[in-house]
């Protein structure tokens, strides 16, 4: 039976939790490990999703990507599916809305999400504090499931030994540097800087020990 908006409750999840369904998730349908992590192909071939597209859905919405209740069915923004530019952007919302597959199913169930207007409906009429736990989760999800920390480990020492060998020693590094230092890192994981950001922080990678 569909709940009530008001009545939803999010499931208690913390951020360890979130990373080891995460790192599980990238071991059993990604295998190989090579990094970019490919959502995309995880989504449509190992979870035989299919990836629909809408017109306007961010402008609309402002929803990147939605996964519906029959959890076969992606919808993604149809201008950022098209436009190479939005690839990163695209690639953590699937990664997002993988996230709510695996850690959010159960609970999910009980929402009305034969269409996107059922649940973008709900989740307008959600409390504030349970929606931003459901998207917090997701995040952690898609965050560590696109940058692996041990990938995220050796690739950003090799950037702080470049950086080094330019003439800037790593114990000189502060917070005004930090954009330089993620920039090549969000190339090699194909996600956007803050992601990159926010990983090095949740993972306690930054700011450097001494």
């Amino acid at each position: 039976m569909a709940i009530d908006p008001k009545a939803f409750k999010a499931p208690f999840i913390d951020k360890n939790e979130c990373w080891r369904e995460a790192d599980n998730f990238r071991a059993q349908y990604w295998p190989s490990g090579v990094i970019p992590v490919d959502v995309l192909a995880i989504a449509e071939f190992d979870l035989d999703l299919e990836i629909r597209t809408i017109p306007r859905l961010k402008e609309d919405a402002d929803i990147d990507a939605l996964l519906l209740g029959d959890w076969k069915t992606l919808i993604v923004d149809q201008q950022q599916y098209q436009d190479d530019r939005y690839l990163n952007r695209l690639r953590f919302s699937i990664a997002h809305e993988l996230g709510h597959y695996v850690l959010h199913k159960a609970v999910y169930e009980q929402i009305p999400r034969g269409s996107p207007e059922e649940w973008i409906f709900f989740m307008r009429h959600i409390p504030d504090k349970e929606y931003s736990f459901i998207e917090y989760h997701a995040n952690e999800f898609a965050g560590r499931l696109l940058v692996p920390v041990e990938d995220l480990n050796w690739a950003f020492e090799e950037v702080l030994l470049e950086t080094e060998k330019n003439g800037l020693p790593r114990n000189r590094l502060t917070d005004a540097f930090l954009e330089y230092l993620y920039a090549p890192l969000a190339d090699r994981f194909a996600v956007s800087p803050g992601v990159i950001e926010q990983r090095l922080l949740r993972e306690k990678l930054w700011p450097l020990t001494t």
